[in-house]
């Protein structure tokens, strides 16, 4: 079973492949003037000028005749440092996983008109080389051959990076739409979907935010206004600011893991929660990937800067930042975001949406995505129901998405035979209605063998996924140093890394090497009772502290949970991330005067099957790089009498068991 990985360009790498379409005038869309045959569907291809005079590299697959007079239109989104050709197949198949029937091919032949292009800021380096059932249709010119400041140069703005902006991205994706519908009379303007992965799923869930699209009604009469009725976001981000940097707090917004987040979705500036963990292997790789293809928004929002504040200069950002600029500085980056660029911060255009027409979406995510992991869905679900209990709102988790997901052929197929289902049903105009949380388990390490259908499990919301409890109580104190000097003291810190560990040729059941540490004030490492009976861990669940912070007023802990079998080997279940500033609250008891609190550390979450026998190990430590970014404060040491997992189970009781 082939089983692939949805990473940046940067971690796949790219390669041009000249184009052999055969050239025809179209007459329709200003700029795509180069139409050809693809299999057996027609693809027209040029650069379209967007709203602020941007050229964009644009295809449109056109639908194919004899399939209805009246034609729906989907916008496809490509991931972060890739191009148009993501989402295009000469097949129904596609990649046989992500793209199997969900590519431009299959929607053409079921009537849509499919509008691909290249975001701005990227490069369109031709089709992916691992993928030869993609159309060589032809690669528009770079946006960035020359730097901004060389005479002849046109990088900018139309070679910037603004990471999705709801000023730039967002209004590309409208004008390229509306000018697909005004140039073929025969797209129906109330039947528009979107959809996209990662970079483009993190779009589709804002686009979703907008059911009319009509922001150029006042200065571009000519233009047709389109109803978006149906979004089908894939491995998305709703807070860039939290899933780039976790900070592990619960959701002001009600107050629970599953909503955790940069801050409360009525704020216009992401306020509410310390800024979080960065995830350093993405962030890094991300920020050089743009590099290499384009330029980064500079003013008036300066994305360089935020990398630089926050990725290289790194903590404390909130509680004990020092000079006068810093504090604006993060405060920008706080907004920008969350406000400009997360569905979540979107409530002046979630909340009319519930006396008039809701948006239909279906969101898939990955349990074992340590980029865009589950929570940036389950917060969205649970706000949009807090709306209207019947939004048309669903999500489905499996074990897809970015490293260290499988992405298996056996969960893709029924997930994208579901959002088929889902968005035949909306696309010729959204209605409420129930929706459920869909959940497909990891298979770790897969058995080869998984070739009929995988069961699934639903609940009403994403704790009703869960009936029940596994606690483990592990009695160890614990007393944690920071190894920032020393990051490779720990092994599993690079065999686990999402980013390092794929390039290395790691599978993606990452194995521990490392059970236990030399020094064990690196790493805090603690192991169950065996299981007395299988248990199916589905969820996030958390890890429950008493602690004293010493030396700092500021740190970082994070925690890894491994599957142990009988014979020692471990598997990785799950990872999270909480930040320790500004929120000390008085000392426990038994503890001193030191800063002390109780922390509930959520997890990124699984949906796992423990079989009778094997343990439970939790890691905890304020070290896990290259993955997170290791705080500055050298002289921080975190000491705790004993530590509580609670795992949720699909089993309806509540067990608790001891540290071995």
């Amino acid at each position: 079973m082939r089983r692939t990985a949805i990473v940046p360009a940067i971690v796949l790498g790219l390669s041009s492949f000249a184009s052999a379409a055969p050239a025809q005038a179209t007459g329709g869309v200003p700029g795509l003037d180069t139409c050809g045959q693809f299999s057996d569907v027609q693809i027209c291809s040029g650069e379209v000028t967007s709203w602020d005079g941007s050229p964009l590299d644009v295809d449109l697959t056109l639908p194919k005749p004899g399939v209805g007079d009246r034609h729906p239109l989907i916008v496809m989104l490509h991931g972060f440092g890739n191009n148009k050709h993501e989402w295009e197949s000469t097949t129904d198949e596609g990649d046989n996983a992500d793209k199997w029937r969900w590519n431009n091919h299959w929607f053409a032949e079921h009537g849509f008109y499919v509008l691909t292009y290249t975001a701005r800021g990227f490069l369109d380096l031709g089709r992916d080389s691992k993928r030869t059932d993609q159309p060589d249709t032809p690669a528009g010119h770079s946006p960035c051959s020359l730097p901004p400041d060389e005479p002849g140069s046109y990088c900018q703005p139309f070679g910037t990076i603004h990471l999705k902006s709801r000023d730039y991205e967002i209004k590309d994706t409208q004008w390229l739409a509306a000018e697909v519908a005004k140039a073929f009379p025969d797209v129906d303007t109330n039947a528009v979907a979107v959809t996209g992965g990662s970079y483009g799923g993190g779009e589709s869930w804002m686009q979703a935010s907008q059911p009319v699209w009509d922001a150029f009604s006042a200065t571009h009469a000519e233009l047709p206004v389109l109803h978006l009725q149906v979004a089908v976001p894939k491995y998305p981000w709703t807070d860039l600011g939290y899933s780039l940097a976790p900070n592990g707090h619960k959701g002001p917004f009600d107050g629970t893991i599953y909503s955790s987040s940069s801050g409360n979705p009525t704020s216009d500036t992401g306020d509410g929660n310390p800024v979080g963990v960065i995830k350093d292997s993405y962030a890094t790789g991300f920020f050089f990937q743009g590099l290499a293809q384009g330029f980064f928004e500079t003013t008036p929002e300066n994305l360089p800067g935020w990398f630089n504040d926050a990725v290289v200069v790194g903590d404390p950002y909130d509680a004990g930042s020092a000079g006068t600029d810093r504090p604006v500085y993060i405060k920008e980056l706080r907004r920008g975001l969350t406000e400009l660029r997360g569905a979540f911060y979107q409530d002046e255009f979630w909340a009319p949406q519930v006396a008039k027409r809701e948006v239909a979406i279906f969101s898939v995510s990955g349990w074992t995505d340590d980029l865009f992991p589950p929570v940036e869905a389950f917060r969205q679900f649970k706000y949009l129901k807090s709306l209207d209990r019947l939004w048309p709102v669903e999500v489905a988790v499996a074990d897809v998405g970015h490293p260290r997901a499988q992405n298996p052929a056996f969960e893709w197929h029924p997930l994208n035979d579901r959002a088929w289902g889902f968005l035949k049903e909306q696309i010729h105009g959204s209605h409420r209605q129930q929706t459920t949380v869909l959940t497909m388990p990891t298979i770790c390490p897969p058995a080869g063998d998984e070739t009929g259908p995988v069961q699934h499990l639903t609940g009403r919301t994403p704790e009703e996924l869960a009936s029940g409890t596994l606690t483990v109580q592990y009695a160890t104190p614990g007393r944690l140093r920071n190894t920032k000097a020393t990051p490779t003291e720990d092994p599993d810190n690079l065999q686990t890394d999402p980013v390092t560990g794929f390039l290395a040729g790691a599978p993606g059941c990452r194995a521990s090497v490392a059970p236990r540490l030399v020094d064990e004030t690196a790493r805090y490492t603690a192991y169950s009772a065996p299981l007395d009976r299988p248990r199916v861990y589905i969820g996030l669940g958390e890890v429950h502290l008493a602690y004293t912070l010493i030396g700092a007023n500021t740190a970082t802990l994070l925690a890894r949970v491994w599957d142990v079998a009988p014979d020692g080997t471990a598997f990785l279940m799950t990872r999270g991330a909480y930040r320790i500033d500004g929120n000390l609250g008085p000392p426990p008891a038994g503890f001193d005067s030191l800063p002390s609190g109780m922390l509930d550390l959520p997890l990124f979450g699984n949906h796992w099957m423990l079989a009778a026998g094997h343990k439970v190990r939790l890691d905890l430590t304020q070290v896990d790089f290259p993955t997170f970014l290791p705080g500055n404060s050298m002289d921080a040491l975190i000491a705790f009498p004993s530590a509580d997992l609670v795992l949720p189970t699909r089993e309806a009781t509540t067990l608790t068991f001891p540290g071995a």
